[in-house]
Parts: structure tokens; sequence; C-alpha cells
């Protein structure tokens, strides 16, 4: 297997990264919206300009084989701390188990701590174990409950229909 390396994403990424992220399983969130290519755009730039964010992308043989979000979030605590979360964490099927996913973790953690973050936080949904094994495998433990509440907006009831 090709060596990969581990970078902060840059603009001319974009494409290969929408193919990437189709990997993503999201139909346990509900139904899919497409926002459009052009506000995807649009969220990218304003991610890679933001100090508080960072994209990272693993490369090999001249294509994008895994990706991974950070977002630091300033605390109004007592320390006023800093912490980092990870979101759209995704590898490519082909290169799952070949140690792309621990390095974006790593860089991660790297970012993190240059950013003044004192802790990392993920979170995984409950039916992807493969994922909450991979986690533990690279020394994440389950501290706290997670909870989601569903702010979408309600569907819109079928024509002849009568609301309750």
């Amino acid at each position: 297997m090709t060596a990969f390396t581990v970078r902060p994403a840059a603009a001319a990424d974009l494409p290969q990264l929408l193919s990437l992220l189709a990997h993503l399983d999201e139909t346990m969130y509900g139904a899919a919206r497409d926002p459009g290519e052009e506000r995807r755009r649009e969220v990218f730039r304003a991610i890679l300009a933001d100090p508080s964010q960072r994209i990272f992308v693993a490369k090999a043989g001249g294509r994008l084989v895994g990706t991974a979000h950070l977002i630091v979030l300033q605390h109004f605590d007592l320390q006023l701390r800093r912490s980092g979360i990870i979101e759209g964490v995704v590898v490519d099927a082909a290169w799952r188990a070949k140690g792309v996913g621990a390095a974006l973790m790593r860089e991660i953690a790297a970012a993190a701590r240059e950013l003044g973050c004192y802790k990392l936080a993920l979170s995984s949904n409950l039916a992807r174990s493969g994922a909450h094994r991979f986690y533990s495998r690279l020394g994440w433990e389950r501290t706290h409950y997670g909870y989601s509440l569903d702010l979408a907006p309600p569907s819109t009831p079928e024509p002849g229909t009568i609301e309750p």
C-alpha cells in the first residue's frame, strides 16, 4: 500500500474532499438535504479562514483518503479554558485499518494542544461499534453520556391530512 501524508486542508482540496465525505453514513440523522455546491464552497472557505477551526486531510497517491475536522471552543468558565471537538472523521473504506485514522487523530491532538485546548471530545453514534473500538485503541476513554436534541423543523403534512 502506498504511503500517505496528513496535512491541513487547502482550498484546492474541496472537490476531492466532497467525494470523500460521501463515504459518511448519515442516514441515522434523518433525511438528507442538499445545500448545493456554492453553499459548500462558501462554508469551506469560511472554515479555512477561521483560526478556531481546522480540517485535516490524509493524501495518498494523489487523492484524499481521510479527513477530520477540529473545532475549538472558548469556554466561559472560571478558568476560561478552551477545548476541541472533532467532527467529520471519515477514512476511505479501502484505507481503513492502515493507520490513516490514527494519524489524523494525532494531528488533531497536536493542533488542539497548539491552540491551548485542555481536552478533546467527540461523539460517535451508538450504532458505530467499530468506530468505538478504534477510538478506544487510540486511548480515548468513554467518560460522559452524550445527548442529542433534534432541531430539524417538523415535516410538512401530506396534502389533505389533518394535523392533531
